[in-house]
């Protein structure tokens, strides 16, 4: 197998760069009505029905106005999964850049899509933020992401920021579908009007879309957990 690395680029950067989202090549199309985008793992076999191909070119920080052209035009030839890849350098690798890169869309029946257990994912797509899993600290930098077993321990503790910030348990049990959740930063803002004051937050876990989730983890850095 090709040996895959990432390009780190524009992690504290707060511009989005001009980008262009075409459906260059188009082999075949299928008509159905999933509204899932689902990650192919591994490379296409014979199960997957090669639909066409998107490139991205140029970088955005807006994450999900990408996902949403690039779903619309997977849709538009009735794809369902898909691969990310980069351009090919001169040795033969392959380096992924967030600012270009491949989407190859595939059409796939529902059954056959492969799933997986006992994992959650922790997406961070913007500021650093500091993550506790169990008793362990975790550090987060923008546009990263880490992968959990949570068969490891009967339950799983994972906390964002301060005493203030955000906190989920996951309690094992074998057979459990993966599950994706998104962290944000600090938060202020004013309480209602009700009880007056200021409301402060070092963080927040949110629970995110497999679709979205799944591209988001193609174009991230993975971290390995401590």
């Amino acid at each position: 197998m090709k040996n895959i690395h990432y390009i780190l680029l524009f992690f504290c950067s707060t511009f989005a760069f001009a980008q262009n989202i075409f459906l260059t090549e188009v082999k075949a199309t299928h008509n159905n009505t999933d509204k899932f985008l689902y990650q192919i793992n591994g490379e296409p076999t014979s199960e997957n029905l090669y639909l066409g191909k998107i490139e991205v070119s140029g970088f955005s920080n807006n994450d999900q106005d990408v996902y949403a052209e690039v779903y619309k035009k997977a849709k538009s030839v009735g794809g369902n999964t898909f691969i990310i890849k980069s351009p090919e350098q001169v040795d033969g690798t392959q380096v992924f850049n967030p600012a270009h890169y491949y989407i190859y869309v595939y059409y796939t029946e529902a059954e056959k899509i492969a799933k997986e257990q006992n994992l959650i994912y922790i997406i961070n797509p913007n500021k650093e933020v500091q993550l506790r899993i169990n008793n362990t600290k975790q550090k987060l930098l923008p546009r990263t992401y880490i992968k959990y077993d949570i068969s490891k321990t009967e339950i799983t503790d994972i906390s964002v920021g301060t005493i203030l910030g955000s906190r989920i348990k996951f309690q094992f049990k074998d057979g459990q579908s993966e599950q994706y959740f998104q962290l944000s930063g600090k938060k202020v803002k004013a309480n209602p009007e009700d009880n007056p004051g200021i409301n402060f937050k070092t963080g927040d876990i949110i629970k995110l879309e497999k679709s979205y989730a799944q591209f988001l983890i193609n174009i991230y850095q993975r971290v390995e957990v401590k």
